[in-house]
């Protein structure tokens, strides 16, 4: 990684940081730790937020499967919704002593779509959500719930891994400074003032990375694709990207020794940054290309969200 020399630039019109106002935490069903309550708590209390806890559940409910011959499947839901409301109110109290909080169970599935409604209709600053770690395997256990709001949720998505890696971290920021992944060049910029908004009262250390990324050529022999050696790229283009980096974080007030560039694979660097650092939070962007790419979305993004061990957050684009 390079440290670069930045001068002060003149950069585009800053558009003021929206502050937290309003954020939603996805509660898990029957878990006896809610770490995305923890980490929402944290930041609610930090920035003068509200916090908005709904419990999403659904089981395929039948009288047969239960002790109770006498009951019907409406008692059984009702059963369960009351246990969730319940645990619910337990934690909006919790979180009463300095943070307003309210809270509501819904009995629905695909889980993606009830969130995504919730969102619609209330339009929080932030969602938050558990993700599980696994170190051994070096895996994020993502559903297909996970992956829909990664790609779908139009405000910032928290992936939370380590509630107690919020505060005093380092916090590291993706960019893309000359837009090799279709990434709107406004994103780089509310990534980077995301980044300063979180980093003064979670007392965070913010570093920003530029992977520039090397093509690797793929040859056809017979019926079969295979990687050709990659091609380093020509100086003249990497000048181009450090410049643009330079300026990019001259705009954001970035020191040099907290600026990296590299010259390689985006997630695989990304992932090396990461730990080299030791960061408590990643800062990524990620795009949709359309419907019949959307799995194709956010690509670099992809790639290293379920590696990561830190805390994760994603934002996309803007709708204008």
């Amino acid at each position: 990684m390079l440290g670069l020399s930045l001068g002060r630039q003149v950069g585009p019109r800053e558009v003021p940081v929206e502050a937290l106002r309003n954020i939603l935490v996805l509660m898990e069903p029957g878990a006896e730790a809610q770490p995305a309550f923890d980490a929402a708590l944290l930041l609610a209390r930090q920035f003068g937020a509200r916090l908005e806890l709904l419990m999403s559940d659904y089981q395929d409910l039948h009288a047969a499967y239960f002790s109770s011959p006498s009951a019907t499947v409406q008692e059984f839901h009702d059963a369960v919704m009351s246990a969730h409301r319940a645990v619910l109110e337990k934690y909006t109290k919790r979180a009463a002593s300095g943070v307003p909080a309210i809270c509501e169970a819904l009995w629905g599935t695909p889980f993606h779509e009830i969130v995504l409604g919730r969102v619609a209709a209330t339009r929080p600053d932030l969602v938050v959500k558990h993700s599980v770690h696994h170190n051994r395997i070096e895996r994020t256990l993502f559903t297909g719930s996970d992956w829909h709001l990664i790609r779908e949720c139009p405000v910032p998505l928290l992936l939370v891994k380590a509630p107690d890696r919020l505060v005093g971290q380092r916090i590291l920021v993706c960019v893309d400074p000359l837009h090799a992944h279709d990434k709107p060049a406004v994103l780089d910029h509310r990534l980077l003032r995301t980044a300063a908004l979180l980093a003064g009262p979670l007392e965070g250390e913010v570093h920003a990375l530029h992977v520039f990324s090397v093509p690797t050529p793929v040859a056809v022999v017979g019926d079969a694709y295979i990687a050709a050696a990659a091609v380093p790229p020509a100086d003249a283009t990497v000048a181009a990207s450090t410049v643009a980096f330079r300026q990019l974080l001259a705009v954001h007030a970035v020191p040099a020794e907290r600026a990296h560039l590299s010259v390689g694979a985006p997630a695989r660097d990304i992932l090396a940054e990461a730990r080299k650092l030791d960061a408590g939070l990643v800062i990524m962007g990620a795009v949709s290309r359309g419907r019949l790419d959307r799995w194709f979305v956010g690509n670099t993004a992809e790639a290293v969200l379920d590696r990561l061990s830190c805390n994760v957050w994603v934002e996309k684009p803007r709708a204008a």
